[in-house]
């Protein structure tokens, strides 16, 4: 029986071509997944709406895309115990009834503990999926997610971090990823996946989830590069940075 598997990382990471990919094995990914205009997100609807009434229930209102807070993580935590868990222990059971299932959310960084006390861990492995940091700044920035790359930088370290400090603190499986590598030495990286996974999967599934070249850097095209230095330029003024992150934000143009 294979593990299932939870993927914690940012928003911006690569993480749906990797879990598009994970599920062409076989890994149940929900009755829902969220989509986007442009592709699927390969993300359990009830996972997202149940971290987001813990984002509720914490009285958590800022930007998890932009901004890191410890604070928040440990309030998430706290909340175990005084909410009334039966949602939550209702949708892992279900999980469980599909499984192996896969979770991606690029919330779970700041929900997976509270989750630890209602999954069974042994049943689980974790990927812990980063990027270039410079690839992550555009696509922030075409997103009108104004920061400086020192900042995002930033950001995305304490992340990987985090998830890092959790599952090294409670002794879990886990495997570190880049998403250029899987786009780059796909054969060699797939190989490594299923090692850890227990899975058959081959670069043709990753053909099936990703639609440009591999074996070549996903790097954003020179026009998009160009397009988030202009968009950062006319949001200068109101950009995130280390010394400023607390801010008052407006709508960039």
């Amino acid at each position: 029986m294979k593990h299932n598997v939870i993927i914690l990382t940012s928003g911006l990471s690569g993480s749906s071509v990797l879990t598009g990919l994970i599920c062409r094995a076989g890994f149940w990914t929900g009755d829902r997944t969220h989509k986007k205009p442009q592709y699927d997100t390969f993300e359990n609807s009830a996972l997202i709406e149940l971290n987001l009434k813990l984002f509720e229930d914490a009285g958590y209102t800022g930007n998890y895309l932009m901004e890191f807070s410890q604070e928040v993580i440990d309030n998430i935590r706290s909340l175990q115990g005084i909410i009334k868990a039966d949602p939550y222990r209702q949708f892992v059971d279900k999980c469980n009834e599909h499984r192996p299932w896969i979770w991606k959310d690029p919330r779970l960084w700041l929900t997976i503990r509270f989750w630890q006390n209602l999954l069974d861990f042994n049943d689980c492995k974790f990927i812990l999926l980063s990027r270039d940091p410079l690839q992550s700044w555009i696509s922030q920035t075409l997103r009108r997610q104004i920061t400086t790359y020192r900042y995002s930088r930033s950001y995305e370290r304490l992340i990987l971090q985090s998830a890092l400090d959790f599952v090294t603190t409670n002794r879990l499986s886990f495997m570190n990823l880049r998403y250029e590598d899987l786009i780059c030495r796909p054969s060699e990286t797939i190989r490594e996946l299923n090692d850890f996974l227990g899975t058959r999967l081959t670069v043709d599934n990753l053909r099936s989830v990703y639609n440009k070249p591999l074996y070549k850097s996903p790097r954003s095209s020179v026009i998009k590069h160009f397009k988030a230095a202009a968009i950062y330029a006319r949001n200068y003024s109101e950009r995130l940075d280390l010394t400023s992150a607390n801010q008052a934000r407006v709508t960039p143009k």
